[in-house]
C-alpha cells in the first residue's frame, strides 16, 4: 500500500471528486424517498455510476503502482463512466428530448460507439504513474480518444443545456446555485476531457488536477445542508 503522503497528485482530485458526487446521490436517494419524483432516482443512478468511475480512476493508486492493476481498475472506471453518460442521455431524453426524439435513436447511437470504444481500450491502453510531475497516467489511441470525445460531447452539452434553463425557475438564491452547479458539472467534466484527449492524449496534468479539486470543491459545498437558521 503507497502512502497517502506519496500517492500520485490526481489520486487525490478524482477521489476528491468521487466523495462530492457521491455527496450527491445520497442527497438524490433521501429526494427520491420523500417525493418519489423520477428525476431524483435518474440522479441516484447517474450520481452512483460517475461517482464510481472517478473512484475507481484515483483511489487504487493509493493502494498500488502496479500497472497491470491500474489498467484494469482505469477500464471499469471508463466502463462506469460510459454508463453513467446512458444515464445522462435518458435524463435529456426526459427533461427536454422526449418532445422531439425517440430514446431508442439516441441510445441507439451511442450504444455502440461505446461498445466499440471500451472494446478497442481494453486491447490498446495502458496505465503508469509518473514521477514528475506524479500522476497516474492513462494511456489510449487517438481512434479511443476520439470516440470518447463525440461520446462525452453528445452526453454532456445535451444535458447540461436542458439543466441549466432550468436555474430561471428556481426561487431562492441557494436553489439557483446549486442548479446551476448542477448543470455545469457534465459540460465543465467533458470540457475537460475533450480538451485532455485533443492537447495532452488523455493523459492528466498536474494543473487539471487541481481544476478538477477546485470544481469539486464548490459542487460538494452546494450539496451542503442549509443551516436551520435559514430554513
Amino acid at each position: 500500500m503507497i502512502s497517502f503522503t506519496h500517492a500520485p497528485i490526481n489520486a487525490y482530485s478524482w477521489t476528491f471528486g468521487a466523495i462530492a458526487v457521491y455527496s450527491f446521490t445520497i442527497k438524490s436517494i433521501v429526494s427520491y424517498k420523500r417525493t418519489k419524483n423520477p428525476l431524483a432516482r435518474i440522479y441516484s443512478y447517474l450520481g452512483f455510476f460517475f461517482g464510481t468511475a472517478m473512484l475507481l480512476f484515483g483511489f487504487p493508486a493509493f493502494l498500488t503502482s502496479d500497472a497491470s492493476i491500474l489498467k484494469y481498475t482505469s477500464f471499469l472506471a471508463d466502463s462506469c463512466l460510459q454508463i453513467s453518460i446512458f444515464l445522462a442521455l435518458w435524463l435529456s431524453w426526459f427533461i427536454g428530448f422526449r418532445l422531439y426524439l425517440s430514446l431508442k435513436y439516441i441510445l441507439g447511437l451511442t450504444i455502440p460507439l461505446s461498445i466499440l470504444t471500451l472494446t478497442i481500450e481494453f486491447f490498446t491502453s495502458s496505465a503508469h504513474i509518473s514521477r514528475s510531475p506524479h500522476l497516474v497516467q492513462y494511456t489510449n489511441i487517438m481512434t479511443v480518444l476520439i470516440l470518447q470525445s463525440v461520446i462525452y460531447a453528445i452526453a454532456a452539452f445535451s444535458l447540461s443545456y436542458f439543466l441549466l434553463k432550468h436555474v430561471k425557475n428556481q426561487i431562492t438564491l441557494r436553489s439557483k446555485f446549486q442548479s446551476l452547479v448542477s448543470g455545469l458539472i457534465p459540460v465543465i467534466v467533458a470540457t475537460a476531457g475533450i480538451s485532455n484527449n485533443i492537447f495532452d492524449k488523455g493523459s492528466d496534468t498536474k494543473q487539471s488536477a487541481m481544476e478538477l479539486s477546485i470544481f469539486f470543491a464548490i459542487f460538494l459545498l452546494a450539496q451542503l445542508p442549509r443551516s436551520k437558521k435559514y430554513s
